[in-house]
């Protein structure tokens, strides 16, 4: 009778154990409707965060959003950014994040809730956070206003040295340690120049992964990609057209130069010659450039005068600290359209 009686308990406990695996399978939690309810596992019972979409819960992890750009030190008039970008492969809801600093013993501090209410971001996307929107607009290239967030007020960032920290739920997910130093050393004036991050893969403190902005660009980038980010292996130079005809009609008035470098924190000159080798304009001088662009040149040379009918040569060189130069050389045609 026992023996039953132990079999019966055994039996029992097995059915009992098998009906909790069941209920907590996906499949069956999606046909009842607990699809919405997250998840607990050993690996993401710690965190404290969640983020609901389209009927989904994803927790913030750290690694999904990042500090991709700071402007620290606004020129006269302007104001601080902080940028941030969404690295994961799903939408944030910016609700859950913040923005702080750190305190004299090295926790966060003057931390501000980034939005009050629910506003999801997709991924890949850039979302800048200041004090004046406006602002933003009219000092850079702002090519998405929408991905602009205005706050009463930021966390103080210093214009020598500071700690910018991204939190969700209170946890740091993120975090830049900068200094004035960042900057490009050859920066006569960095008032008004944002850093930008180079490379998502790797820490935001690793040596190198934040750069001055390209000075072709404006000095900053807000709500898209970093200038100075690496987009390729290859180094190129090229033409879009080998022939251009500046005669304002609408049609190849301009000769578009189109670059891709393989490493950041470049500077560039750019200079266009005849085909007897005289300087006809200087492009660019000495500028820093991002990754990859375009200069173009509307056939005037220094003076302001239009250029004669003929082959010119134009030379882009570009260099680094180290002393490593590259140079490229492409030929293109002046024309101008004949009188009937």
């Amino acid at each position: 009778m026992q023996k039953i009686l132990l079999i019966s308990l055994l039996l029992l406990s097995k059915l009992a154990f098998n009906l909790i695996k069941f209920i907590l399978n996906d499949n069956y939690r999606n046909q009842i409707g607990l699809h919405h309810i997250p998840k607990i596992t050993a690996s993401n019972h710690s965190r404290l965060v969640v983020s609901s979409f389209a009927g989904h819960y994803r927790v913030v992890e750290k690694g999904d959003v990042l500090i991709s750009e700071v402007l620290f030190n606004p020129k006269s008039g302007g104001v601080d950014f902080v940028e941030i970008y969404n690295h994961s492969g799903h939408e944030i809801d910016l609700k859950e994040l913040q923005l702080g600093n750190l305190n004299a013993a090295g926790f966060a501090a003057s931390i501000k809730n980034i939005s009050s209410a629910r506003h999801l971001i997709a991924p890949g996307s850039y979302w800048v956070i200041s004090t004046s929107s406006e602002n933003i607009r009219q000092n850079y290239e702002v090519k998405y206003p929408n991905q602009l967030i205005q706050l009463s007020s930021l966390p103080a960032y210093g214009n020598e040295k500071g700690n910018v920290v991204l939190l969700s739920g209170g946890q740091i997910i993120d975090q830049l340690n900068y200094t004035s130093k960042i900057h490009h050393p050859l920066l006569r004036n960095e008032d008004g120049i944002s850093i930008e991050r180079v490379s998502f893969d790797v820490d935001a403190n690793a040596q190198g992964n934040f750069k001055s902005a390209a000075a072709n660009i404006g000095f900053a980038t807000p709500t898209y990609k970093n200038s100075q980010m690496l987009v390729s292996n290859e180094n190129s130079v090229k033409l879009s057209s080998k022939t251009f005809s500046p005669d304002g009609d609408g049609y190849e008035d301009l000769l578009l130069v189109n670059y891709q470098l393989d490493n950041h924190a470049k500077l560039a000159n750019i200079n266009i010659y005849s085909d007897q080798g005289k300087l006809v304009r200087k492009l660019c001088q000495n500028q820093t450039i991002a990754t990859e662009g375009l200069f173009t040149w509307d056939g005037l040379n220094d003076r302001g005068e239009v250029s004669a009918v003929g082959i010119y040569v134009v030379v882009f060189e570009c260099f680094d600290l180290s002393g490593q130069v590259k140079k490229f050389k492409n030929t293109c045609v002046l024309a101008m359209k004949l009188n009937d």
